[in-house]
């Protein structure tokens, strides 16, 4: 076992969550921007396609989005006595 602390300070997880909404409405806008350019699009299947995937991405990509943050953290500040490897 590691002994990592997942739960931290009050918080912790906010920068997670932050993470979260940019990453997923990074992946839809690349989806949808490119296709509302494009004049023989109709706009329903815009909607029909960008709102649920606006939606439920956020959900999908949430425990990516943890972990990741977590391994940034302990990338960036190390448990005690653990350093970096290299």
């Amino acid at each position: 076992m590691c002994h990592y602390t997942f739960e931290r300070e009050v918080g912790y997880f906010t920068a997670a969550m932050a993470l979260n909404l940019v990453v997923s409405e990074l992946i839809v806008a690349a989806i949808v921007l490119p296709l509302s350019f494009n004049p023989t699009v109709p706009l329903v299947p815009l909607f029909l396609l960008g709102i649920p995937l606006a939606i439920l991405l956020p959900f999908a990509f949430y425990r990516h989005s943890r972990c990741l943050w977590m391994s940034l953290d302990h990338f960036l500040n190390p448990a005690p006595g653990r350093g970096i490897p290299w």
